[in-house]
């Protein structure tokens, strides 16, 4: 009997009878309402197609270099619950993460829902027992888990320059920063708490805060009632901001926006490290979502957890700390399929992405696929100037041996201002890796 207002059930089955690639499930459900038997076929949303979830059986492991870990940077437990929304628990979350190949995820649920009373999503609980619940609970399972991290975050609403709703991703802070402006729990007001500035000027040194998908844009509805923004280029120009989470879909175009968001500030001179998640709300198969307010349903396959995974290099084991520095200071990649490693050598030692380096000698550009993802098709590697209009193509490599692990070297001379060199990586089936950048000084 489900008496409370979530209930989950984690199915573990024999997976050998299934061939490899991707299959098809159908859920059956049989319940009771009110003495009443219902039943439905995966789920009994109006207006959804209750078509079968597609599950991929893969043959081969993700690809790894070096100490390579993955993970997903921006998700959604229960602990986001409110009038349209819900993630999955805590611990369902990271099993079904585990069973990806990832190593970590990252519990960034919104301002907005942490505050609320644990039995009441329209009550602000002042002593925040939600959100103390959250920290408690990824803590607890952190300390009894030695082959998978959790680390809390929150997704906070905060002002930007337009006095628009944005959101920051905050990691790593023990103390709570509310956002409620475009939670909708109150008709009518939607002007968040903190200003960006504000809440920059507040976070710990250990904490580490991203810019959250800075340019998508809203839907009307959300930009009229919710006042709900999009990040203008002004608005990373802090140096507290550590970078920004600009692939948070996976579609092409998304992809491309954000990308050239980010490449116009880095010619600016803004050392902003990138990391990609998906937002998602326990879409671990299929999204479903609240279309126009209570009245429609909305059903695609974006927003998957885990499908664009930031890969970072760590030196020793797994843990946050280990995940949180390699996060703030930039060994890491995005990628949708391939894995990616650039390093610059610097006093005969080879140094990793992210950093800033004076007297480079040469790059090497590591790339490894799987035959589930496809042979790697092509290689770009960029510099930029700072102060430039564009990037421009040190190398690209479009001719490769037929094998998945490739290592180029490129030779480096001097430089005639400061700048930075960043990689991409494209496989023959579309999918691709985006490395961070290594900045240089003249």
């Amino acid at each position: 009997m489900v008496t409370t207002p979530y209930k989950e059930i984690v199915l573990e089955t024999n997976t050998r009878q299934l061939p490899a690639g991707k299959n098809f499930l159908d859920v059956y459900i049989l319940y009771r309402v009110k003495n009443k038997i219902k039943n439905c076929k995966n789920d009994n949303h109006r207006g959804t197609s209750h078509d079968a979830l597609p599950i991929y059986l893969s043959e081969s492991a993700l690809p790894r270099l070096f100490h390579c870990l993955y993970g997903e940077t921006h998700s959604h437990t229960f602990y986001t619950s409110d009038q349209v929304e819900f993630g999955a628990s805590i611990q369902a979350t990271a099993k079904l993460a585990k069973a990806m190949g990832l190593d970590f995820y990252c519990a960034t649920d919104h301002s907005y829902d942490l505050d609320d009373r644990p039995d009441n999503y329209l009550s602000v609980d002042p002593e925040l027992k939600k959100w103390h619940l959250f920290q408690q609970e990824v803590t607890t399972f952190n300390n009894n888990n030695t082959d998978f991290i959790i680390l809390a975050g929150e997704e906070v609403t905060i002002r930007n320059s337009q006095d628009k709703n944005v959101h920051c991703l905050i990691y790593n802070s023990k103390k709570f920063y509310p956002g409620s402006g475009d939670g909708a729990e109150r008709w009518l007001h939607n002007r968040s708490e903190l200003t960006l500035e504000r809440l920059l000027s507040s976070v710990s040194d250990d904490a580490l805060v991203f810019a959250a998908h800075p340019t998508v844009k809203p839907p009307f509805l959300q930009k009229i009632f919710l006042n709900r923004g999009q990040w203008q280029k002004i608005d990373c120009v802090s140096e507290r901001l550590n970078g920004l989470q600009f692939i948070n879909n996976g579609g092409l175009k998304e992809v491309e926006q954000g990308k050239k968001f980010w490449i116009e500030l880095l010619l600016r001179g803004f050392q902003l490290i990138a990391i990609a998640g998906n937002d998602a709300h326990g879409n671990f198969a299929r999204f479903r979502q609240i279309g126009f307010p209570f009245f429609t349903m909305r059903e695609n396959y974006k927003h998957l957890f885990g499908k664009w995974r930031t890969g970072i290099y760590v030196k020793h084991k797994c843990n946050p700390s280990n995940i949180l520095d390699a996060l703030k200071q930039g060994h890491s990649f995005m990628t949708n399929g391939p894995a990616l490693s650039l390093r610059a050598l610097v006093n005969r030692r080879w140094l990793p992405m992210g950093g800033i380096y004076r007297n480079i000698k040469k790059f090497k550009i590591d790339v490894k696929s799987t035959l589930e993802f496809s042979q790697i098709s092509h290689v770009i590697i960029y510099s930029g100037y700072i102060g430039d209009r564009k990037e421009q193509i040190l190398l690209e490599i479009e001719k490769f041996e037929d094998k998945l692990h490739h290592v180029f070297e490129l030779d480096f001379k001097a430089v005639p201002k400061d700048g930075y060199v960043r990689a991409e990586v494209y496989t023959i089936n579309g999918l691709q890796a985006l490395s961070n950048p290594i900045w240089f000084l003249k």
